[in-house]
């Protein structure tokens, strides 16, 4: 009886010897990116991509693999999002020649580097432009938009996504909601969309009071991701 527990913790200590010192029965918690928009970079271009993580302290740097032709060029620190993410905008610049395809992104914090996560330089990306405020009633609970769309691909589609992030007085507002195309030409049409107004920090579904900046970007049929258009809204009822 003796021999044999005697043997199997030989045999316990052999298997630690060839496992050796690096490995660790209890592993630090991975870091996650808990939000990433838009994930498209169009070659040619400089995108500002949106990041959310669980920390407060800033992002130290940014990595983008394969690199080829990808350079991240700005890092800023941005609001916190519900008290526990801390949003950072990055600015990433594609050369034309850029191969199309998936790439992956890795932050590094302070502390540690986060798991990566996917992202894509497209063949192709619609654009939007002339964006603008609709006139409405000011008791209504949503606002009005409208913006030009080009998709040479010609996917658009009748309803797509569109994307859009509220930032009102250090708080962030993001969401989705399907718009409508008139279409032009071929290519090119005007999507109208009904966004609603941010509430209050309180809750309770009340819109609140003064003037908001505004992201807005669309998804083709393809879920291929435009670039993103900005304004400073008034949210007053």
């Amino acid at each position: 009886m003796y021999h044999g527990t005697r043997s199997f913790i030989v045999i316990g200590f052999a298997l630690l010897a060839c496992l050796g010192p690096g490995v660790h029965f209890s592993e630090a918690q991975e870091i996650r990116i808990e939000g990433v928009f838009p994930r498209q970079l169009p070659r040619g271009q400089t995108t500002l991509i949106n990041v959310a993580v669980p920390s407060r302290d800033a992002i130290q740097a940014a990595e983008i693999s394969p690199s080829a032709g990808v350079t991240v060029s700005g890092i800023k620190r941005g609001q916190n999002f519900q008290g526990a993410l801390t949003w950072s905008e990055l600015t990433i610049d594609v050369a034309a020649e850029a191969a199309p395809g998936d790439r992956t992104l890795v932050l590094v914090l302070p502390m540690g580097r986060t798991a990566a996560v996917t992202i894509m330089i497209p063949s192709h990306v619609p654009r939007i432009s002339e964006l603008r405020v609709l006139s409405a009633p000011s008791n209504l609970p949503a606002l009005e938009l409208q913006f030009a769309a080009i998709d040479a691909s010609g996917d658009l589609g009748d309803s797509p996504y569109v994307w859009f992030m509220f930032g009102c007085g250090g708080e962030l507002v993001p969401g989705v909601i399907h718009g409508k195309v008139t279409i032009r030409d071929k290519n090119k049409g005007d999507v109208r969309v009904s966004v609603p107004k941010p509430p209050t920090k309180a809750g309770g579904g009340t819109p609140r009071s003064g003037k908001c900046d505004l992201q807005v970007r669309v998804t083709d049929s393809g879920g291929t991701e435009s670039n993103t258009l900005k304004t400073t809204v008034d949210v007053s009822n």
